[in-house]
């Protein structure tokens, strides 16, 4: 009997990845979000006659299923770009998912009363949060400006967080309610989420950097990518049984990895990661989705079984889909508003700095004490910064039209498929919350989904442009080479055995060409001078760590887009495994 269960998993397996597989290849070729055809496909399969039922536990998805994929999304979000966009996220993945919560509930309570107005915010939590595996993958299709796909990663890697918390609250009061526990504090309700948050940050933090330090001192890829694997289930489950919202932590380990990594962990261990975490997204945020269509006839039938007008849960279900995008369009003013509030502060800020630096350069730039010129560069490396800010915010800046993208692309999608499957089943109008759910998911997903590309070029919104991204990368690849040749002539002045001048007039050239074979450079062969080479990688090794070390402050200074920094990054990873090879596979740390 096992071995026959163990023998059907197995198939549904295979053939769930098969299908996955397949129609997103489809979805490629015809122009339409892989997410969207396999719900589509999904809902069909499973209203096939005789279909088999597919149930996977919801707390599966929880716990195993989502930790890695919100891991895996916050290890591609540069910091710099996720800073400058802070209150707009927290705008929508806090306040706006809170806000929609506390109304969906109050709306569900009035209509149906049995359920009680702890037991619909709990729903209300379950629906409020977009999913932005779609939106994203959308945007970036159609070449959305970057800042718009920044906002949209960085909404849904938070606000997941904010609405799980939100709704283990509100299951708890209806739980307390329910069992005569009497009312919940307000206090206690408020220090309860505080603490799911920064102790959750907190222990992002530890996760995170601990994950830097163990995996920069693994050179085997194997086992780097398999502490890659666990680092999200440690952060995870280490937050969640201190009370902290596991979610939350996840998302800190994995900017931290994704912006400290760099430069402390080997290329080729960062690449392997990259490929393997490509890899196990792309097989399980598609089978997720194709997951979702298929439960919609069981929910169906739930609802029917349960002696409920279909209709009456249906049209609910399209009441609180047309509220939820009535809240998130009516919060673009003030989000565009923010910017703009935003922008002029750093602008005044600038002014302020320039003077203040402009008032210390006359009065301490004559002083050579090396406390009082350390001071001076770090206030001077500071209002760089700050300058980028502004001009970041002036390039960047969002129109109405960029506010109406925005608003249209809040589809709810995983999260609220799972999330809701998790309220106390025993509960009268399980079923139909549950269904009003899967409403809401699943017109969003298609609704909004399937029309946003027309939405987009009806607007005409700037797309993202490759020639800036170009221009970008070639000042960028500029000023790290100028770094590189820097210290490279340095080092060549303190080696033991001077290299002749044709060699260092031919190492001095390769940044600014951006040579990549040194082995032919060197002619390799029999009559190769081993110590020559050897001092060729070493000289070599010290212009790719200059060269991440002006990486990792143009990174922090924020002057270059996310895009350019990475195709930079990748630019000298490749030059890191090369110059690994040459010395004989050994890794250069």
């Amino acid at each position: 009997m096992e071995q026959h269960l163990v023998e059907e998993i197995t198939i549904v397996a295979v053939l769930g990845i098969v299908i996955v597989g397949a129609v997103s290849a489809v979805a490629g070729r015809i122009g339409v979000a892989a997410p969207l055809l396999l719900t589509v496909v999904g809902i069909a399969l499973g209203f096939v006659p005789g279909a088999a039922e597919v149930v996977v536990d919801p707390e599966i998805i929880l716990t195993v299923v989502l930790p890695p994929l919100l891991y895996a999304a916050a290890l591609q979000v540069p910091f710099v770009d996720f800073r400058r966009n802070l209150r707009v996220i927290a705008l929508l993945a806090v306040v706006l998912v809170i806000v929609s919560a506390l109304v969906v509930g109050g709306i569900v309570a009035w209509i149906w009363p049995a359920v009680g107005l702890a037991l619909a915010v709990a729903l209300g939590a379950v629906v409020a949060p977009p999913d932005a595996v779609a939106a994203t993958s959308l945007g970036k299709r159609l070449g959305l400006p970057p800042r718009i796909v920044t906002i949209l990663e960085g909404e849904g890697l938070v606000n997941d967080a904010t609405a799980l918390v939100l709704l283990s609250t509100a299951v708890g009061i209806a739980a307390g309610a329910d069992d005569g526990g009497g009312a919940v504090e307000l206090g206690d309700v408020a220090g309860t989420f505080a603490w799911a948050v920064v102790g959750a940050i907190a222990l992002g933090l530890v996760v995170g950097f601990l994950a830097v330090a163990v995996r920069s001192r693994i050179h085997d890829i194997v086992l780097d990518t398999a502490l890659s694997i666990v680092v999200p289930f440690v952060a995870f489950l280490a937050a969640e049984q201190v009370g902290a919202s596991g979610v939350v932590a996840v998302v800190v380990a994995g900017i931290v990895v994704g912006n400290a990594g760099p430069g402390r962990i080997g290329a080729r261990e960062r690449q392997s990661e990259r490929t393997s975490w490509q890899t196990f997204t792309m097989v399980i945020e598609h089978a997720v989705f194709l997951y979702m269509g298929l439960r919609l006839r069981p929910v169906v039938e739930a609802v029917e079984s349960a002696e409920q007008s279909l209709w009456e849960v249906v049209g609910i279900g399209l009441l609180v889909t047309g509220v939820l995008i009535a809240l998130r369009f009516a919060t673009m003013p003030l989000l565009l508003w923010s910017i703009r509030f935003r922008a002029r502060t750093l602008e005044r800020q600038q002014q302020r700095g320039e003077q203040r630096m402009a008032q210390a350069d006359e009065r301490f730039g004559a002083i050579e004490d090396e406390r009082v010129v350390g001071r001076l560069e770090q206030f001077r490396r500071r209002l760089e910064s700050q300058a980028n800010d502004v001009t970041a915010e002036r390039d960047q800046a969002l129109s109405w039209r960029d506010g109406t993208v925005l608003g249209w692309a809040g589809m709810r999608g995983v999260v609220t498929v799972a999330a809701v499957q998790t309220l106390p089943h025993d509960h009268p109008y399980y079923a139909a919350l549950v269904l009003v759910a899967f409403v809401v998911a699943i017109v969003t997903l298609l609704a909004q989904g399937l029309t946003l590309p027309a939405l987009v070029r009806a607007l005409r919104l700037r797309k993202d442009s490759t020639v800036e991204e170009r221009a970008e990368l070639l000042e960028l690849t500029r000023r790290c080479a100028d770094a590189g040749s820097a210290a490279m002539a340095e080092a060549m002045d303190a080696l033991e055995t001077p290299l002749d001048d044709g060699m260092r007039d031919e190492i001095l050239a390769m940044p600014a060409r951006r040579v990549e074979r040194a082995a032919t450079l060197l002619g390799v062969g029999e009559d190769v001078d081993e110590e020559q080479t050897r001092a060729f990688v070493r000289v070599r090794r010290v212009q790719l760590g200059a060269e991440r070390a002006a990486l990792k402050a143009e990174r922090q200074k924020g002057a270059f887009s996310s895009e350019t920094l990475a195709a930079m990054q990748r630019q000298l990873d490749v030059f890191e495994v090369q110059l690994d090879a040459m010395a004989g596979d050994e890794p250069g740390h």
